[in-house]
């Protein structure tokens, strides 16, 4: 009886022991994911550290791998590192296809769309965004990531304010951020929300609607306090400056912009840097603090320079992959064209070999007859 006893309990405390396992590796999933999510906006760096710390727990698990790199990706993005940007989306999106799995497709394909925007290449942007919204209808996303539609709808946003201004890009703007409305149960969508209103914002700035856009600016900025994203609402705070500077009221802009720079002092966006210093250095300019003014506008010089140097290093390296895809391209066309000359080759060697046994057996039967003929003569 005792004998029988013992296996079982060593049995039962085995499993017991093995679902405990499993069940805190599934929590301490969970904890990364939600950590990583909430963190890509006030910390990228250590967004990338969760992210790649979840990838390496999810071995077993491609969708979490998914998650995990474009979660890296994202914060690489915030950091505006964009040749790491792509290595980790076109590796979600490699690990999505081979497995099949539509949803985490159409989330890597409308990521991908959207890195290209940002490098302001429109035609690579819409082909990737454009696959995503196919695979979408052809395979409909289901209600926990419906949000995905709204990340695609703000990416074209982006494209039609930059190819055919903001008339025509408020309406994606609009309807993508009801659609992150929608899903504001998860937490990462109030940072969609923030930057959506920002664009929003920036659109109605444009179009000389100012109360408008100081409205934008302010719910963008309570909905990024919900989870602590500095740059968001730092980049609402510029905003709102902007619109200060117009009512001239140089004094309270210059307090937005002081305010929004000390909360992103210790934060790599030289895009965003290089916006404040610029507009710090016009504010001072118009009340006359010269010395303020010759500080600023150095700072947004080096600042800027800086972002070109960005910019062009990205595109060079996006430029320098395109040349090797096409490369590749090239060099399977040129493979496709040598099997076929090969084959052609084959083929017409097999056909004249043919015709020339008929030929030589027709020359035979020939010679034959008159073989038969000259003996037939001589008899």
């Amino acid at each position: 009886m005792r004998k029988n006893i013992l296996p079982s309990l060593l049995l039962f405390t085995l499993v017991f022991l093995c679902h405990k396992v499993s069940a805190q590796n599934k929590a301490l999933i969970d904890s990364l994911r939600q950590e990583a999510n909430v963190l890509a906006y006030s910390n990228p760096e250590l967004a990338v550290e969760r992210g790649l710390e979840l990838y390496s727990l999810s071995k077993n698990n491609p969708s979490q791998q998914v998650s995990a790199l474009l979660t890296v990706a994202n914060g690489y993005a915030v950091l505006k590192d964009h040749d790491q940007v792509l290595k980790y989306a076109l590796k979600a999106d490699s690990i999505a296809g081979e497995n099949k799995n539509y949803s985490d497709q159409i989330r890597a394909l409308g990521f991908i769309g959207g890195q290209y925007q940002r490098l302001k290449l429109s035609n690579r942007a819409l082909k990737y965004l454009d696959r995503a919204y196919n695979l979408s209808i052809e395979h409909p996303l289901p209600d926990s990531i419906q949000y995905i539609q709204g990340n695609i709808l703000f990416v074209k946003g982006l494209i039609k304010r930059d190819n055919l201004g903001c008339e025509y890009a408020l309406p994606n703007f609009t309807e993508a951020a009801k659609v992150f409305r929608d899903n504001l149960e998860k937490k990462l969508m109030n940072s969609s929300m923030a930057i959506t209103l920002n664009n929003i914002g920036d659109c109605n700035f444009q179009l000389e609607k100012y109360e408008t856009a100081r409205q934008n600016y302010n719910e963008a900025i309570a909905f990024a306090s919900k989870i602590n994203a500095v740059k968001n609402t730092a980049y609402s705070k510029l905003g709102l400056a902007k619109i200060l500077s117009k009512e001239k009221k140089h004094t309270l802009a210059i307090q937005k912009l002081e305010d929004a720079l000390r909360s992103v002092k210790s934060i790599n966006d030289a895009g965003l840097k290089t916006e404040l210093y610029k507009t710090l250095s016009e504010n001072y300019a118009a009340v006359g603090n010269n010395e303020k003014y010759n500080t600023y506008t150095k700072l947004y010089f080096e600042e800027e320079e800086k972002l070109l140097n960005e910019e062009k290093k990205s595109i060079n390296q996006v430029a320098n992959n395109l040349a090797a895809e096409n490369l590749d391209k090239r060099e399977n066309q040129k493979n496709t064209y040598t099997y076929i000359f090969i084959i052609c080759g084959l083929l017409l060697l097999v056909i004249l070999g043919y015709i020339i046994s008929k030929i030589l057996q027709k020359r035979r039967k020939i010679a034959q007859k008159k073989r038969e003929i000259e003996n037939t003569s001589k008899k």
